[in-house]
């Protein structure tokens, strides 16, 4: 597979360099709002995966993951690279058969329709393909894909917005079919909706169903002797600069432990801001309304008394 760099940097393995690289500068990680651990293991070249979660709550891969940093237990940035890989994130799904929650028009009405609900990891991905199977080798199928938007000021009630739609056929009995693949941006959605239309067939047999996110690790060197997390959710960072970005091809070519970071947790001031700032307005107005009302009861009950 071929690597291709983006902007940010790291060092290589202890084979690659006579020093192990320089750390950066300090970075106070309680500024951001997730943190995630990398797990322990030997210096040396790392890759960690860019996961769903990373993908859906960093920056993402528009901006450069402008906002994840690498530190150690002194809060020094551990320089790295971004890799994107032509391979994709693949994560597998399990389809559901359940009925959308909601109708809306122009969806489906007829009655031989197969609907299936697939979970996505997460809210906020970017965009990404869903690939789907089957074992059937003689079919014609039409095929949509869409998400449910909850009701809101402009819609009392909740709807379905188609975001892909495809015929699926296959005619050759001697060869499996094609993989059919649709290409969503998932935006806020949590699950999208599968249906297909079986005209007057029986339900053609869905054997797999994958979600396919664009491919990217984080390669940098382990230092000696030191725990490490990923951080990242801030909107005021540019994308990192290191000096060993002049020499990271050394690193994309020596051999790495990759590794997945452990699960998502909210740094303290994450957690401190309960409130957002439409929220907070939202309370302020009713309390100030409060008090606006019981100030004008008052005035009447002293005209009434005088």
């Amino acid at each position: 597979m071929r690597a291709v760099l983006t902007a940010a940097l790291v060092g290589a393995s202890a084979a690659a360099f006579a020093a192990p690289p320089e750390l950066g500068a300090p970075i106070d990680p309680a500024l951001f709002a997730i943190q995630r651990t990398i797990p322990d293991g030997r210096p040396g070249a790392v890759a960690l995966v860019v996961d769903p979660w990373t993908l859906a709550h960093s920056r993402g891969p528009t901006e450069h993951f402008a906002d994840i940093r690498i530190l150690d237990g002194s809060h020094r940035q551990v320089p790295y690279v971004i890799e994107y890989r032509e391979e994709p994130l693949v994560v597998e799904m399990t389809p559901e058969r359940a009925d959308p929650p909601v109708a809306s028009p122009g969806w489906v009405k007829r009655s031989n329709w197969t609907t299936y609900r697939l979970r996505l990891p997460c809210p906020n991905l970017p965009q990404a393909q869903i690939a789907l199977e089957t074992s059937a080798r003689v079919f014609q199928r039409g095929v949509q894909l869409a998400v449910v938007h909850p009701a809101d000021r402009h819609s009392r009630n909740g709807r379905l917005e188609t975001i892909a739609a495809a015929r699926w056929d296959h005619v050759a009995p001697n060869e499996p079919a094609s993989t059919l693949t649709l290409s969503v941006t998932p935006r806020e959605a949590s699950e999208l909706w599968l249906s297909i239309d079986e005209g007057d067939n029986s339900a053609l047999p869905v054997t797999a169903v994958r979600l396919l996110l664009p491919s990217y690790r984080l390669r940098f060197y382990r230092p000696a002797g030191s725990s490490l997390v990923m951080v990242y959710g801030r909107t005021d960072l540019l994308a990192p600069r290191y000096d060993l970005a002049l020499v990271s091809q050394d690193l994309l070519n020596a051999e790495a432990a990759e590794v997945t970071p452990l699960g998502e947790r909210q740094t303290t001031s994450a957690r401190r801001s309960l409130v957002s700032p439409l929220q907070f307005w939202v309370f302020l107005s009713i309390a100030v309304a409060v008090l606006l009302a019981l100030i004008v009861r008052l005035t009447m009950r002293r005209s009434d008394a005088a």
